[in-house]
């Protein structure tokens, strides 16, 4: 006896025991409901009478398919237990979702009589991960979807092979990076989300056209069931201007318009990512031409895809492979036309593809920050040979080597100590060494130019300002910077048939001389051009009238032949 009541206390305490923490229900084969504990009334908000005699299908949400409760029942009728998460409606109408056990009970002829259904409330676990998902989906400041979920919409979409067409906008907003440097990345934070709800009223979100933000200043709109490419045209069009109107953000009024790439159906691809980057690349193509309208996406840009990924591929090795090498291009004295020194200009020749112009690798080297090692091989191998030349050649050598100095070399923290290291490797005088430098490159952060700058100089080295006349604060910069000489840009040159460019000339060589700054004019290409710049008073020149860029050997030559002439440099 004592046994029995052992037990008795045992399944009494076990039953009270998942009373509490558990939601139970006891239902007759056919899902009538038969028994429930408290727990069960609580998270329903039915009361025991309410559900008593109820089919369990009074708590049936739309969340699930009829084939879900198809196979749950093929499950239990079989005698199995089924094991699964469900979500539930009260009587509210609010869900819930409980991870459910439910157990065939058996009569003594082993027949099934009912279910018992032991439920745990896991609401609070769903609604966490629900919004970790859709943190993981979308953006956090703009509520936009975000990179992964656009690939997958994107993916979906090429998977489906649908027969209408559909399209793929990719934009990004000029001038960004100057609002966001000078007005605070709170005012860019806002112009983003001001992009947002413009993105948001101008789509309208639907099944068929979803916007998301990829990053930084970079949005995506993906457009389905068109009846024609055409029509993610005038989507994008109409997005221009909608997203070219002034934003008024606090305090401030900003403008900043939109570049547009579109790639459509018409040119299918297998992945996502592919398809991303064509709408990059056409995008890429609008800001570049500083093009008003939207850049679609067609057979050339692919070639140049193609054409840029070759790029990238072999540049990855080409310092290892010794396929870089440098060309000269004399800077004379006008007035002697006598050589004063030179600029080095870096050119690959690759063995199977040949010459591949600079215009084509160094941008790619700069997105893949490779600029850096690249710069620095320019760098060594130009103080290389002009020490050579001066050991060689004496007097006759160039007086001074150029070297052209890219953005991110001029804030890497490590340039000072290259140059420096060059210069001693070599037993270079600093001051033959000339860092050529954009004003649009000392702009870009003038307290770090100043710092950088300043460093230089206090090598020895000389500081020249490139492409002259072209960047937005010409005068400015020959205040804040420690130039030595000014390179007049050749588009000046090219232009001074005209009256105001030879005025301009002519004031920038006077200013030039009241600062003590030298000027160089490039693009020299004519005794016309020679003869003018000459008039005006201009010291140095280099352009195709004296010799294009040569190599090292070539441009050797030339001074060797030169000798005991009028000119030391023949016209190459």
């Amino acid at each position: 006896m004592t046994d029995l009541n052992s037990e008795l206390s045992y399944l009494q305490a076990f039953r009270d025991a998942v009373d509490e923490a558990g939601i139970v229900a006891m239902t007759d084969v056919r899902g009538k409901i038969l028994d429930v504990n408290e727990n069960f009334c609580q998270i329903s908000g039915y009361s025991r009478e309410e559900l008593l005699g109820q089919n369990h299908r009074i708590l049936r949400s739309e969340q699930h398919s009829d084939e879900f409760f198809r196979e749950m029942y093929r499950t239990i009728g079989q005698g199995n237990v089924w094991r699964g998460e469900i979500c539930n409606k009260s009587k509210s109408g609010s869900l819930y979702w409980v991870n459910t056990t439910i157990v065939p009970l058996q009569d003594d002829q082993g027949k099934i009589s009912g279910y018992l259904a032991l439920r745990i409330d896991i609401s609070e676990q769903k609604r966490l991960m629900q919004r970790m998902q859709h943190l993981a989906h979308h953006d956090p400041l703009t509520g936009l979807p975000n990179r992964v979920s656009i690939l997958e919409s994107i993916q979906r979409v090429i998977d489906r092979q649908p027969e209408k067409h559909y399209a793929l906008l990719f934009m990004d907003f000029d001038r960004f990076k100057l609002i966001n440097d000078s007005l605070g990345h709170d005012v860019g934070d806002k112009l983003l989300e001001a992009i947002a709800v413009r993105l948001r009223k101008s789509v309208r979100a639907t099944d068929t056209i979803q916007a998301a933000r990829l990053g930084g200043d970079e949005f995506v709109v993906l457009l389905e069931n068109l009846k024609s490419p055409q029509d993610a045209t005038r989507v994008a069009e109409r997005l221009i201007n909608t997203l070219s109107e002034p934003y008024n953000l606090g305090g401030y009024t900003i403008y900043s318009s939109a570049s547009i790439g579109i790639v459509t159906s018409e040119h299918p691809v297998s992945s996502a990512s592919e398809m991303l980057s064509n709408a990059d690349l056409a995008m890429y193509e609008a800001k570049a031409e500083k093009l008003d309208r939207p850049v679609v996406f067609d057979r050339v840009l692919r070639e140049k895809a193609q054409r840029r990924l070759y790029v990238e591929n072999e540049l990855r090795d080409v310092l290892s492979r010794n396929e870089l090498t440098l060309f000269y291009q004399p800077i004379i004295d006008l007035e002697t036309e006598e050589l004063r020194g030179v600029e080095a200009l870096i050119r690959w020749f690759h063995p199977v593809g040949g010459m591949i112009p600079p215009d084509e690798f160094i941008s790619v080297a700069e997105e893949m920050d490779m600029i850096i090692p690249i710069g620095n091989f320019v760098i060594d191998e130009a103080c290389r040979q002009l020490a050579d030349w001066r050991n060689r050649l004496g007097e006759h050598a160039p007086e001074n080597m150029h070297v052209n100095v890219s953005r991110k070399q001029l804030e890497h923290p490590t340039l000072i100590s290259v140059v420096e290291q060059a210069l001693q490797k070599y037993d270079l005088p600093a001051g033959c060494v000339h860092l050529e430098v954009t004003e649009s490159m000392i702009m870009h952060d003038r307290d770090a130019s100043i710092a950088t700058l300043n460093g230089l100089k206090k090598l020895g080295v000389k500081l020249d300002v490139d492409d002259f006349g072209t960047g937005y604060s010409s005068l400015s910069c020959l205040c804040d910077f420690p130039i030595d000489a000014l390179k007049l840009d050749r588009e000046f040159v090219k232009k001074s048939d005209r009256d105001r460019e030879v005025t301009l000339i002519h004031a920038l060589i006077i200013l030039a001389e009241k600062l003590g700054l030298e000027v160089i004019a490039e693009g020299v290409e004519n005794t016309e051009q020679l003869a003018l710049l000459q008039d005006l008073g201009c010291c140095l020149g280099q352009g195709y009238y004296f010799s294009r860029p040569v190599s090292g050997k070539d441009l050797e030559e030339s001074i060797l032949v030169g000798l005991g002439t009028t000119s030391p440099v023949a016209k190459v």
